[in-house]
């Protein structure tokens, strides 16, 4: 968080040498009700990516309305896929932390449970498998 309503967010996108293991990081802006917002990108620069092959930025953002869910992925050589979910408020203040394993979200951290509806909306979009939703400490 560097300043008011400018939030700071990562994409990635790389793989190791082999080919084995990749790293995806991304990002979405939605209102409560599951539509996209569109934000204000004030700056992007390259940054060092996970892995040998690949890209990554961090791109500052100004959100007027709508909370930004970042995503952070990682598949594993049997394909298995690993990641953490982080949801934050306009103001870049962390408002739930989830986790995505064995085809399960479990939602670790959050203000208030319908948070996980937000959640759903974005796994919905990428057509990952999920089996069961679950809010463990609300």
């Amino acid at each position: 968080m560097t300043s008011e309503s400018v939030v700071r967010v990562y994409e990635e996108r790389s793989r190791s040498r082999s080919g084995l293991h990749r790293r995806r990081r991304l990002y979405f802006i939605l209102d409560g009700s599951c539509r996209r917002v569109d934000a204000e990108v004030i700056d992007r620069r390259s940054i060092n990516a996970l892995y040998s092959k690949g890209e990554a930025w961090e791109i500052l953002i100004k959100v007027d309305t709508g909370f930004i869910v970042q995503l952070d992925f990682v598949r594993n050589p049997r394909g298995i896929i690993k990641g953490n979910i982080s949801i934050l408020n306009k103001y870049g203040v962390v408002i739930a932390k989830g986790v995505y394993r064995k085809f399960k979200v479990r939602l670790t951290y959050a203000i208030s449970k319908s948070l996980i509806d937000i959640i759903k909306c974005v796994f919905r979009e990428l057509k990952l498998p999920v089996k069961r939703y679950a809010v463990i400490k609300p």
